[in-house]
């Protein structure tokens, strides 16, 4: 696990994006209907549960689950959050896993450093929230490499005081 205070250097990028995307960024808007990253299934879902339920793939040859506290995290507080991998027998898988966050549709942030290694099938940490994405409506995105194929994992949030 890295440094917490790594979180402020983080979510800079993400603040001064936020920043911008609120007040209309003073250019053009432009909109994508395409992805960056390929799924192997379906969109991942929000199953709801006692520790704020999971965004989950489970079909097709790579499947993953989510997993984090809840939807909303505190500022200046560890969130914690893990991503487990596995093949269609639930083996677990190793690779990598990308960490972003988006706002609108768009990537306005990635963690330091964005790309974590998946061992075992497993990957977990815990992160603050700077007081500027207070009220902010985010998608905490892991977008998971495997030999057998990538996932996207996405959990909504909102981070409060």
């Amino acid at each position: 696990m890295l440094p917490v205070n790594r979180t402020t250097a983080l979510l800079a990028g993400l603040v001064v994006t936020l920043g911008l995307a609120a007040c209309g960024g003073g250019g053009t808007t432009s909109r994508s209907t395409t992805h960056a990253t390929t799924t192997t299934r379906p969109p991942a879902t929000t199953v709801p549960g006692q520790r704020g339920g999971k965004s989950s793939v489970t079909t097709g040859p790579v499947h993953g689950a989510l997993r984090a506290d809840n939807h909303t995290p505190r500022v200046k507080r560890l969130w914690a959050y893990s991503v487990r991998v596995t093949d269609a027998a639930d083996r677990p898988l190793s690779g990598r896993v990308a960490i972003e966050f988006v706002f609108g549709g768009q990537v306005v942030g990635r963690d330091t450093p964005p790309i974590h290694p998946v061992k075992n099938g497993r990957w977990q940490d815990k992160l603050t929230f700077p007081p500027a994405a207070v009220g902010q409506p985010l998608i905490f995105r892991a977008v998971v490499h495997t030999r057998l194929g990538s996932i996207t994992l996405d959990w909504p949030i909102t981070v409060r005081r």
